[in-house]
């Protein structure tokens, strides 16, 4: 038999370690450039399992526009796959839109009293705040209203606040969803909130629009392209899992909807007012919420409450806002293992949200500019394309089988790195192209934006109490 030396025993352990690598397979060949078949790039047609998270109250996550979703049509061919990318992105940049028209503090546009608009006799004419619409909604998660429960596909979104779901009796419009409105004559705990109750008044705070009637409070969500939610702001039990039950949660009730949410039934507002469901679950959970977000393929999940294995994650300070987004700090950005030669004051000038509605992340120009230019010098043997509506450095990969890129890694205050992958780096508008998955502000002032493309396969922890966001690589599918 032969000799096991001790050169053999070494040479065995650092295989082992070497191939149990949990994240970025290719820096075990070279720190900074990865190669990648072409073919994982392009988005998948079927829906996988994933490990998701572990804890006693953890919801499924699934993209809304992905084969897990539970009204996704499958597209007929590489034309349709094409326009639901462009319209995708045309549906990012209103949400951007939106965003910096709330942060900016616009004074709102002249509007009628907000109780008409559920009258019959109601035009389509609606107030609006100043900016785009919502978006498009990228996540799902399925929760329960009312007693007995009844169960409801919303939007999962960190930049909203009032949860709300559509209600019978329609008023004028409501949009299409998958399964029936919510019926509160059917519910037993279900009431309207006064108008006299604090609640009535923080909604008015959040959408600058709010009313009275004989029934209660009446709520207004509107955007610049007519898209709105207008009912009652209404308390119900929230049925989060079998086991977390909430009794008394707010939410809105909407009697008259319209835009672009899909095919769900509302809005599950995570953002960080009084009415959100992190603030109006504190008692429950401890104002701690984790998610790994789905990729097209392979759900993710959502998670209230602290948990022990959050402590290994790298946490960046959250920090205050007059709005309820969620604030952090970007110190750089490296390319291929070189930092950009960026000021950190750029970052600090424009002020960044992580986001979880927001599908591209926005940079300042002056980043981007630096950011594009480094990542076209490494990838320089790849020919480019046409430009796919916000994305301007987009490849042809249809003579290709495998690319090689740079990892690119994002650095927060406190020390904390974010590495990025083929997944995060790349969208592919197209079978046969792969666009850089950034794009600019209209200015250096403007405020950033981390998207949800660069979160996925990363779990993101929020834990409020304590101001700080945690990032942890490995944990996510």
């Amino acid at each position: 038999m032969a000799k096991f030396s001790l050169s053999n025993l070494t040479f065995f352990f650092l295989f082992v370690s070497l191939a149990s690598f949990p994240f970025h397979s290719a820096r075990n060949i070279n720190q900074h450039i990865q190669t990648v078949s072409v073919d994982q790039l392009r988005p998948p047609r079927e829906c996988t399992a994933g490990k998701g998270l572990q804890g006693k109250t953890t919801l499924k996550l699934v993209d809304r526009h992905g084969p897990c979703a539970p009204f996704h049509q499958k597209t007929g061919s590489a034309d349709d796959g094409k326009r639901d990318s462009e319209e995708l992105l045309r549906q990012d940049q209103q949400r951007v839109d939106w965003i910096h028209s709330r942060t900016a503090s616009l004074p709102l546009s002249p509007k009628k009293n907000i109780e008409d608009l559920l009258l019959p006799e109601a035009t389509t004419q609606v107030p609006a705040q100043t900016g785009s619409s919502l978006g498009s909604g990228n996540f799902i998660v399925d929760v329960g209203l009312g007693t007995p429960k009844q169960a409801f596909n919303l939007v999962f979104d960190t930049g909203s606040d009032l949860s709300w779901v559509q209600c019978d009796p329609c008023l004028i419009s409501c949009y299409q969803q998958q399964g029936p409105r919510f019926s509160p004559s059917a519910s037993s705990t279900y009431r309207n909130v006064p108008c006299s109750a604090a609640e009535c008044a923080e909604a008015k705070l959040e959408s600058g629009l709010n009313g009275c009637s004989t029934s209660g409070c009446i709520y207004g969500i509107t955007y610049g392209d007519n898209s709105l939610s207008v009912g009652f702001l209404s308390q119900d039990t929230l049925t989060i899992t079998p086991n977390d039950v909430v009794p008394g949660f707010t939410f809105g009730c909407g009697h008259r909807n319209q835009g672009l949410f899909g095919m769900t039934g509302g809005m599950f507002g995570l953002g960080r007012s009084k009415l959100s469901v992190p603030s109006q679950t504190a008692n429950k959970f401890g104002g701690v919420f984790a998610y790994c977000l789905p990729t097209a393929s392979v759900p993710g999940s959502l998670a209230f409450g602290p948990d022990s294995s959050y402590s290994s994650a790298q946490f960046t300070p959250l920090l205050t806002g007059s709005q309820p987004f969620y604030y952090l700090t970007i110190t750089g950005i490296s390319v291929g293992g070189q930092l950009l030669p960026v000021s950190s004051s750029i970052f600090t000038t424009s002020g960044t949200i992580i986001d979880s509605g927001t599908v591209i992340t926005r940079l300042p120009p002056t980043a981007y500019s630096a950011l594009r230019s480094a990542f076209r010098t490494f990838m320089a043997k790849y020919p480019l394309s046409q430009p796919s509506l916000i994305l301007d450095t987009c490849y042809d990969l249809s003579n290709y089988t495998t690319v090689q890129y740079p990892l690119i890694e994002f650095h927060f205050q406190g020390g904390t790195n974010v590495l990025l992958d083929f997944y995060n780096i790349f969208f592919v508008p197209s079978s046969s192209q792969a666009c850089l998955a950034f794009a600019p502000t209209s200015s250096d002032s403007s405020l950033s934006i981390f998207g949800n493309r660069q979160q996925r396969k990363i779990l993101v922890v929020h834990d409020v109490p304590n101001a700080r966001i945690g990032f942890k690589q490995g944990a996510c599918s």
